[in-house]
């Protein structure tokens, strides 16, 4: 008996064979020497075993199989102890697995492995008894039970497992055409269940997808891990299918095994293999394909595959997606998405997680199964991964091993011609001088360059809305300049930093340029670049604050696209960045502006979303730490203009949650400030219109709050300013449709006033900007509702204020007929072509107008009471009067319920429709 034996198994089949406590003591004395790890793993399975029992015994003669072989396709029928072959569902080398039913103590289906005739020898009876204590103590949701054990009269073992109805994980995950987020959650549980086996002492060394089958229960998808550590004992095979040995031989599958399985020199595998071979499967999920080629395994000779194994690298994920050709678009779609969509998904961080797993050096992989789980989960929630680019140092190194041969002779040869290049060192250091020099004069141009950008470029953006020729031939080249320093690769984290910011930089111009797409391109690259400096520098808060702020930029171009669901988890992150980035380092300054900024975006969100709670708190916590920084240097320009964006996304807040009052300062203090920041540049276009918007918002909170001539003289200077801006810049068609909208709210609140004149010639204008906006631009339904809403408020005073000199029915409705010929969806031009329809006698179109009106306004219900009461429906008539006659005098009460209160027009509908109804005097509760 040999006293230093190379596994767990072998130990443990020679312990169990030892009656005597002490005498099995000593021999685990003996064997173990000193490796405390090695005898507590035996002892573990040799308790297993004692309290297993009954269970893991040899099958009585009455439960055992009386064939004389392993049960064929002409033998299904036949019991194994309370087991009924069905069907053969697998077979391998060594063993056939049946689909069985057991029928007592209960019936159900399971799976039954049995060993063939031949393979009873000592060795493998003893190791597979190793495996069935093993997995007789293993209780995971992910990993296929075991149920019974027992051996046929001839000694043959067989296994009873949990039957899984399911698919290989590769094939589930096709079929269901699963995303990439979904594949890795799945991944995950695979994770979790292998960290579980080892726990218990278990090495699969053989995980791939046939033996991971994933089925469906409750309506979710379950993985599930079998032949759990089963066929490590009973084949040894060469070919492509599963090969298990004894010790120092080929074990595993070779497309999934890893390099130290391929070794043969006797290196003990641990569980490090294991998160190898889940490298392999997570490559899969991601690209379709096996790191190697699986046509090259078929064809190649024993030791080509195993030189393959340990020495080749494969392709990153992302590289090897770009090199599939026509099948790229099958496995796109198989993810649900394109093949745009899914190299930047998998590139960078996905990248490196899977390249980590699949080190050939195991001390550079996961640690262990939990470990890649991590990792894997903070990708899906937008943390810094723990998995890096390896260094050039690395590569360097792993090249001179796998061509030492080369090297070597490369070596010698250099060796001889040393002597010859002597004479050439002075020439080529003055080469190099020269080089270095012009390195020199490289990075001051670019710095040439950044400064003429920022300090001409960036200041057209703010003062021009849109470019002149010249000026977009200077973003060109500026461009062409940026796009090559972009494109810069290499190891050195200043220039990836350098490479990263030059790409937020190529973003920044490709959308001033109008090219929307290419922006959020470079934008995602530079991000990609950004994540990798972050997870291989975490300490380095200068790159952690670049992320940010390109997360930020990203997510704000989603947000004015309206994706809004792409673009907040990209602001969720930039605010949790910075937060933890003022955490860290409260005194600087810059760290706490990007926070206040990052909360401002995030709060715009949330208001465009309507959800006001949510933005509030962002907003306010924004504010705050803009008025602590103002403090400290009042005239901080970027201050001053942040703080004056949160006044009115504070307005806007609290418009929503019917705060008016509130509402009214906030939008008075971002006036204050836009009027004072446009003191120090007031040609600045931007800032212009910004200010338009906050009088406008200003002049909503005015006429809320009761003070009507102050919200139409800060409507009027809104108009003023955007006229001046459309007279400047005339082809910029959002200047034209806000001042369209600004007319159209002027129009209300003169007519409220009673100033139908004013209303009318304010009316007209907004019409004829509307007109031309839909001429010029057709296929944009903002600009048609727009004009649809002008043409509205023109019609509604026509038809609505009967007796005075603007009273024009028949206008009223050509107006509302071209309202809703422009925007057929609008509820509220069905609403004016419903009153136009009344005064014009029309009551039956009338009442088919005011029901497309989709419960718009109370203003309809009055009308449509006088018509059904026109069309002698006096019934229905008065019932609806008395809900609408209720509802106006809560109204009334409660004013400030209404964005646009309007008390004398609603009057004005509720006693014409009384008279008619000759309900009451007119004056009656008035």
């Amino acid at each position: 008996m040999s006293v230093k034996l190379p596994s767990v198994e072998t130990v443990f089949s020679e312990a169990i064979e030892i009656v005597s406590k002490a005498e099995r003591s000593d021999f685990l004395e003996r064997a173990c020497g000193g490796d405390a790890a090695l005898r507590r793993q035996v002892e573990s399975l040799l308790d297993a075993h004692i309290r297993a029992g009954g269970f893991l015994q040899t099958a009585t003669e009455a439960d055992t199989l009386t064939l004389g072989s392993a049960p064929s396709a002409d033998s299904l029928g036949a019991a194994i102890g309370p087991y009924k072959l069905l069907e053969a569902i697998g077979e391998g080398g060594m063993g056939v697995v049946y689909m069985a039913e057991q029928t007592h103590p209960v019936r159900r289906k399971v799976a039954l492995k049995l060993i063939k005739p031949g393979m009873d020898s000592k060795q493998i009876i003893a190791r597979f008894e190793v495996e069935r204590q093993a997995l007789a103590m293993m209780d995971h949701p992910n990993i296929a039970r075991v149920h019974d054990a027992g051996a046929t009269d001839d000694g043959r073992p067989y296994f009873v497992m949990e039957l899984v109805h399911g698919l290989p994980i590769t094939e589930y995950c096709d079929r269901e055409r699963l995303s990439i987020p979904e594949r890795l959650e799945l991944f995950v549980l695979v994770c979790r269940a292998v960290q579980h086996a080892h726990q218990k002492g278990i090495i699969h060394r053989d995980l791939k997808p046939s033996n991971i089958l994933v089925t469906v229960v409750d309506g979710s998808a379950v993985p599930k891990i079998i032949d759990f550590g089963i066929a490590k004992a009973t084949g040894q095979t060469l070919t492509d299918k599963t090969c298990f040995t004894a010790f120092a031989q080929f074990v595993g599958t070779p497309m999934y095994m890893s390099p130290e399985q391929a070794e043969l020199a006797g290196v003990d595998v641990d569980t490090r293999s294991d998160v190898y071979s889940l490298g392999v499967l997570l490559y899969e999920l991601l690209t379709g394909t096996a790191p190697f080629d699986s046509e090259t395994f078929r064809k190649a000779a024993f030791d080509e595959i195993r030189r393959i194994v340990r020495e080749e690298e494969p392709p990153k994920p992302s590289t090897r997606l770009s090199s599939l050709g026509a099948t790229q678009s099958t496995i796109s779609a198989n993810r649900k998405a394109d093949a745009r969509r899914l190299d930047r998904s998998v590139r960078g961080d996905l990248d490196w997680i899977v390249m980590k797993a699949l080190d050939k050096k195991r001390q550079r992989r996961y640690e262990t199964a939990n470990d890649f789980a991590a990792d894997v989960m903070r990708y899906l929630t937008d943390k810094p991964v723990e998995a890096c680019p390896p260094s050039s140092w690395y590569r360097f190194t792993k090249y001179t091993r796998r061509h030492r041969m080369a090297i070597t002779t490369s070596a010698v040869v250099a060796t001889i011609l040393v002597l010859a290049v002597v004479g050439l060192t002075v020439s080529l250091l003055a080469i190099s001088r020269e080089q270095a020099k012009a390195k020199g004069r490289l990075v001051l141009a670019r710095r040439a360059v950044d400064e003429m950008y920022t300090e001409v470029a960036e200041k057209w953006f703010a003062r021009q809305p849109r470019l002149t020729q010249v000026q977009r031939e200077f973003l060109e080249k500026a461009l062409a300049f940026y796009e090559r320093f972009a494109a810069e690769e290499g190891d050195d984290s200043g220039v990836r930093l350098e490479a990263a910011r030059a790409g937020l930089r190529t973003g920044t111009i490709q959308d001033k340029l109008g090219r929307p797409e290419r922006a959020e391109a470079a934008r995602r690259q530079a991000i990609e670049r950004l994540e990798d400096l972050v997870g291989c520098h975490p300490d380095r808060a200068e790159y952690s604050a670049e992320l940010s702020d390109a997360l930020g930029t990203l997510g704000r171009q989603y947000a004015m696209d309206a994706r809004s669901a792409e673009a907040e988890p990209l602001l969720t992150r930039a605010v949790v960045t910075y937060d933890s980035l003022v955490a860290r380092l409260p005194d600087v300054r810059k760290y706490r502006l990007g926070l206040a900024q990052s909360l401002g975006a995030k709060g715009d969100l949330r208001v465009a979303q309507g959800r006001w709670q949510e933005a509030e708190s962002d907003v306010r916590r924004g504010r705050e730490i803009l008025l602590k920084l103002l403090a400290d240097a009042p005239r901080d320009r970027d201050c001053l203009r942040s703080l004056a964006a949160r006044d009115m996304s504070l307005g806007s807040v609290l418009h929503g949650t019917d705060q008016y009052r509130e509402a009214e300062e906030a939008d008075r203090l971002a006036v204050t400030r836009f009027d004072a920041l446009l003191v120090g540049d007031p040609t600045e276009a931007d800032l212009r219109h910004r200010l338009a918007v906050s009088l406008d918002n200003h002049a909503l909170s005015l006429e809320i709050t009761g003070r009507r001539d102050d919200s139409i003289a800060s409507s009027r200077r809104g108009e003023e300013l955007l006229r001046s801006l459309i007279s400047e810049f005339p082809d910029v068609p959002e200047y034209r449709a806000h001042l369209a909208k600004c007319e159209q709210a002027l129009v209300l609140k003169l007519r409220v006033a009673g100033r139908l004149g004013e209303a009318i010639q304010t009316g007209e204008l907004a019409v004829q900007v509307g007109e031309a906006l839909v001429r010029e631009h057709p296929a944009v339904l903002e600009y048609r509702v727009t004009l649809a809403r002008s043409l509205e408020a023109l019609a509604d005073i026509c038809s609505a204020w009967r007796g005075e000199r603007f009273y024009d029915p028949p206008r009223a409705l050509e107006l509302a007929r071209r309202a809703v010929e422009v925007a057929p969806d609008d509820g509220e031009a069905w609403q004016s072509l419903g009153w136009a329809q009344y005064r014009s006698g029309d009551w039956t179109g009338c009442i088919k107008s005011l029901e497309k009106q989709k419960d718009y306004s109370r203003l309809g219900d009055f009308v449509a009471v006088m018509a059904y009461w026109r069309l002698g429906d006096q019934a229905r008539a008065r019932a609806m009067f008395a809900r609408c006659d209720e509802w106006l005098r809560g109204y009334e009460t409660h004013s400030n319920g209404s964005k646009y209160p309007e008390p004398p027009l609603f009057r004005r509908f509720r006693d014409e429709a009384a008279t008619l109804l000759g309900t009451e005097s007119p004056e009656r509760g008035r």
